[in-house]
C-alpha cells in the first residue's frame, strides 16, 4: 500500500453514493412516517427498504475498498485530539452506515415480509417474532439512524472546517479535483 494525497477513485465514489443516497433516505424515512395509510406510504416504505439494501452493499464495498487500499496520512500539523477524533468519528460513521441498514432489514423481515429489493427481488432475514419483535428492532434502527445522521453532519462540519478555516487540503482528498 502506498502513501498517496488523496482517496482512490472507487472511494471516493463509493464515499460520495453513499452520502447522496442517505441523503435521499432521511427525508424519505420522515415523509413515509407522517404520509396517511394508503399507496403513497406503502411505495415509500418499499423504496425505503430498497435504497437502505443498497447502502449496505455499498458500505460493505467501501470496507473492503478501505481494507484494501487504506486511507492517505493526516495532512501535516494535525493537532493530535483531532487525528484521534477522526480516526473515531470515522470507524463510528462506517459503523452505523452498516448496522442502520442492517437492522432496517431485519425489523421489516420480522414484522412486515417480504423485504423485496426495488419491487422484485426478495431479501427476507429469517427473523422471527412478528410484529414485537419487529418494532423493537426499528425503534433501535430509528435511534441508530438519527445517530449516524448527526454524526455525518458532524463529519460534514469538520470537513468544512479543514477547508474554509483551516485550508488545510483535508476536503481535498475526498474531492475529484486537485489535493491541496
Amino acid at each position: 500500500m502506498t502513501l498517496r494525497a488523496t482517496y482512490a477513485p472507487s472511494q471516493k465514489a463509493l464515499h460520495w453514493a453513499v452520502a447522496a443516497l442517505v441523503l435521499v433516505l432521511v427525508p424519505m424515512a420522515l415523509a413515509m412516517a407522517n404520509w396517511p395509510d394508503g399507496a403513497v406510504k406503502n411505495a415509500l416504505y418499499e423504496w425505503h427498504k430498497s435504497v437502505g439494501l443498497t447502502v449496505l452493499a455499498l458500505a460493505l464495498a467501501r470496507l473492503l475498498v478501505r481494507a484494501a487500499r487504506g486511507a492517505p496520512p493526516f495532512v501535516a500539523g494535525l493537532p493530535a485530539w483531532q487525528r484521534r477524533a477522526a480516526r473515531a468519528s470515522h470507524l463510528a460513521l462506517y459503523v452505523l452506515i452498516v448496522l442502520v441498514p442492517l437492522l432496517g432489514w431485519a425489523g421489516t423481515s420480522a414484522c412486515c415480509a417480504p423485504v423485496m429489493l426495488y419491487f422484485t427481488l426478495p431479501l427476507t432475514l429469517p427473523v422471527s417474532g412478528g410484529m414485537p419483535v419487529g418494532e423493537a428492532i426499528l425503534k433501535v434502527h430509528q435511534v441508530a439512524a438519527f445517530t449516524l445522521v448527526a454524526l455525518a453532519l458532524l463529519h460534514a462540519g469538520a470537513a468544512l472546517h479543514h477547508h474554509l478555516v483551516r485550508r488545510d487540503g483535508t476536503l481535498r482528498r475526498m474531492g475529484w479535483g486537485k489535493a491541496g
